[in-house]
């Protein structure tokens, strides 16, 4: 939240089978199912968890403690005499209790300022005026928000351009921000973030863009797309539509029925970890209270894959990034048990760390079978926090090989995926860093243990500045691997600021440093930066991400999740669809994809088993007060093209065949191309399911298929004229294709009941 000194300083649910009323209190989520309390080992780890936060100084985390922030401030007031020390303390706690979702009192704290201060004569006037009236502009918008977008939320709330199903019925949040922004514009005109707030105000009251002044309207042409069909958010008609901050998800068995179930966190110290398993009749339960987890908390990302080949997946809780020092929370390292429970084994596995984090990548990289974890962490000029390669000891424990295997690089790591990029077999990474030159290491190939080295700057992969979430897949299907790096908005200009600098096609040489970056694998040990020529010439301020086929054609699509904490920071989140490799078109808004609200961690998955893939999205904030409900888009097209669902077992290489490489050989009409998918849970912030999910177009028949197993052999699998828009099972070293007898499901949407959190 960008502040101005005063005086020279600065200033500035009701489920399908059961009820969860509130997700806050755990005794709720025991309504539905046995309640299962946490073993030993969980509950150790979770007063280890909380005695890290317990631990935090409120007024040194920014991010966290917001209610805690503005009690401390509170205090602080009490104690102090009339004049500008205290304006600032006054002035602080208005934006903590903004932060905190305690709207009303903030609005009441910056219009006693604003009425204190208009009639008053003093240095920097007009500036603090503007200040003053921007925060009550921004308030009362997140006052909108919430009397309308949350406690009275619909599937399309948010998503702009706004319908009329959309736009607010209690209309005096965006009624007032719309009178603070009108002053704010006429003493500062070129404002963008007043402009891109003041659109959005008057879309909520269905005003846009009639009643928006010309020279601060964004052209209606802007959001005209008429080229892919609607999606439609059916998180609440499910039950699944978590309330809580930003977070992570993993869409993928969990009980091993063959579909797909939910997990899903959010970073706040509170917030509980939620399971919701697929009850394979169109709808979820939520079972968390039978899982064991009842406690365990907090997340930013989560990151899944079977680490001890039990044919259970397990998962890995990322914890402490953006805190710097004050991150020092440690990770949980979740184990399936196979019956329904989870424990946390961080310290049995030998994986506890207490560095912070927000991203890691599972890969066998020695290809000895097993799967091995690297933790990017995030150093900064408060704390230097190495990254963390743990191999794989086979017996269901870790051992921390970084140093050894040469990553000696440290950053502030936002990001990092893991991919074949010479196709020599054993699987590289690429690091985002938001402080500093992205990273790639290639792997050697080590006949003992492993080894890494850094890519020369020649390659020049390095861009953007302060990039953000990453992966690695191949959207040209010329079987070479590519580079997708995401920009993040800076501490200067919010993404509402940029995304209107852009608009205005404006020469801001900060625009074009935050666009994402594309680099083309050339097949020779080089990249070239293909963005601008495949459509990619936007500043997405990107968060969380992931890719996948919407419309079954073979070329893998993409959705940016967008926004930073700011609550001006409202900007849509955008969906591309790859056209035969290409170019990417942005179909944000026909596609009913353009939220506003926070995005966070992004899952593709094919839910219903229908044969196309549905996507859930962690919407919400990093404050306490930013929360939003979880969206599941449903995919409306069908079987328009054909398809095939494959679930990979190794068993010489890892059991979740991580890293498996898939050729699919088809003709379409006389003309015969390749799609290539490889196994994995996709970007560095989402969690697709490791079900290898296949658009094959108009391909009546797959006339080759092809899977190359991640081990050091480099095992095949070949099977020639598959049948299409099947859910079958391969498992390494069999010559059969083994039918999985799952059906599609029709999913069951109900009105459900929520309580404001």
């Amino acid at each position: 939240m960008v502040r101005f000194r005063i005086f020279t300083v600065l200033l500035v649910g009701t489920l399908i089978t059961c009820n969860v009323a509130d997700e806050t209190d755990q005794s709720n989520l025991a309504i539905c199912t046995t309640k299962v309390k946490p073993d030993r080992p969980t509950q150790l780890m979770i007063e280890k968890v909380q005695s890290a936060w317990a631990a935090i100084d409120p007024l040194q985390a920014e991010y966290v403690f917001n209610t805690k922030r503005a009690d401390l401030l509170e205090k602080k007031m009490e104690s102090m005499e009339p004049g500008a020390d205290r304006n600032l303390v006054v002035y602080d706690y208005g934006i903590e209790l903004l932060r905190a979702g305690q709207t009303e009192k903030a609005i009441e704290v910056f219009e006693n300022f604003n009425n204190f201060f208009k009639d008053k004569f003093f240095i920097n006037k007009d500036k603090i005026l503007l200040e003053f009236k921007k925060q009550l502009a921004i308030s009362y918008m997140r006052k909108g928000e919430q009397d309308n977008c949350i406690l009275n939320h619909n599937d399309e709330s948010c998503i702009i351009p706004l319908s009329p199903k959309a736009q607010h019925i209690n209309r005096e949040g965006s009624s007032k921000a719309i009178e603070y922004l009108m002053e704010c514009l006429e003493m500062d005109p070129f404002d963008f973030e007043n402009q891109y707030l003041l659109n959005i105000a008057y879309m909520t009251l269905g005003g846009y863009p009639d009643d928006v002044p010309e020279e601060f309207l964004i052209p209606q042409s802007y959001f005209d797309q008429h080229n892919f069909p609607k999606f439609h958010d059916i998180a609440g008609a499910l039950g699944v539509d978590v309330n809580h901050m930003s977070g992570g998800v993993c869409l993928d068995d969990f009980n091993n029925d063959g579909y797909l179930d939910i997990m899903v966190s959010s970073w706040g110290y509170q917030d509980q970890i939620r399971y919701f398993e697929n009850d394979r009749m169109g709808g979820f339960i939520d079972k968390t209270s039978a899982t064991g987890l009842l406690g365990v908390t907090g997340g930013l990302n989560l990151k899944h894959a079977d680490y001890n080949n039990d044919g259970y997946l397990d998962f890995i809780i990322l914890r402490g990034s953006w805190l710097e020092n004050n991150g020092k929370i440690p990770n949980s390292l979740i184990r399936n048990n196979g019956d329904g429970t989870f424990t946390d084994v961080t310290m049995e596995a030998g994986v506890f760390s207490e560095q912070p984090t927000q991203t890691a990548i599972w890969e066998d990289f020695n290809l000895d079978g097993w799967l091995d974890l690297f933790i990017a962490n995030e150093s900064s000029d408060k704390g230097v926090f190495n990254c963390e390669l743990y191999m794989n000891n086979t017996d269901g424990t870790f051992t921390n090989q970084t140093q050894k295997a040469g990553i000696a690089a440290t950053g502030y790591f936002k990001g990092v995926d893991s991919g074949d990029l010479n196709n020599d077999g054993y699987p590289d990474l690429y690091l985002s860093n938001f402080n500093g030159q992205n990273l790639l290491y290639f792997n050697q190939g080590a006949e003992t243990g492993v080894e890494f080295k850094l890519a020369p700057d020649s390659l020049n992969v390095s861009e953007p500045i302060q990039s953000f979430s990453t992966w690695i897949f191949d959207y040209n299907n010329d079987g070479f691997e590519d580079i997708f790096v995401s920009a993040y908005s800076d501490v200067e200009r919010s993404s509402a600021n940029i995304f209107m600098a852009n608009l205005r096609l404006l020469e801001d040489p900060r625009v074009e440093k935050r666009t994402p970056k594309l680099y083309k694998n050339n097949g020779d040990g080089t990249f070239t930066n293909v963005s601008h020529e495949m459509g990619l010439n936007e500043p997405l301020s990107t968060m969380g991400c992931n890719f996948g086929d919407l419309d079954n054609d073979g070329y893998l699509d993409f959705y940016a999740a967008t926004g930073d904490p700011s609550y001006i920071s409202i900007v849509p989140n955008k969906m591309y669809r790859n056209v035969e490799g290409k170019t990417f078109e942005d179909v944000t808004f026909s596609g009913g994809f353009g939220h506003i609200q926070k995005g966070h961690a992004v899952g593709f998955g094919d839910l219903d088993m229908d044969g196309d893939q549905d996507i859930y999205a962690v919407m919400g904030g990093a404050y306490e007060g930013d929360n939003f409900r979880n969206l599941l888009f449903e995919n409306p097209i069908g079987n328009q093209n054909n398809w095939i669902n494959i679930q990979l077992e190794g068993r010489t290489c890892n059991r979740s065949a991580i890293g498996a490489r898939i050729t699919a050989t088809i003709d379409e009409g006389g003309s015969t191309r390749q799609v290539h998918l490889t196994v994995g849970s996709g970007a560095s912030f989402g969690g697709n399911s490791l079900m290898a999910e296949m658009g094959l177009g108009k391909a009546g028949s797959i006339q080759k298929l092809e899977i190359i197993w991640p081990n050091k052999a480099r095992t095949r699998s070949v099977f020639n004229e598959v049948a299409v828009n099947q859910v079958v099972k391969i498992t390494e070293g069999n010559s059969a294709i083994e039918p999985t007898g799952l059906t599609a499901l029709t999913f069951t949407k109900t009105v459900h009941t929520h309580q404001h959190e």
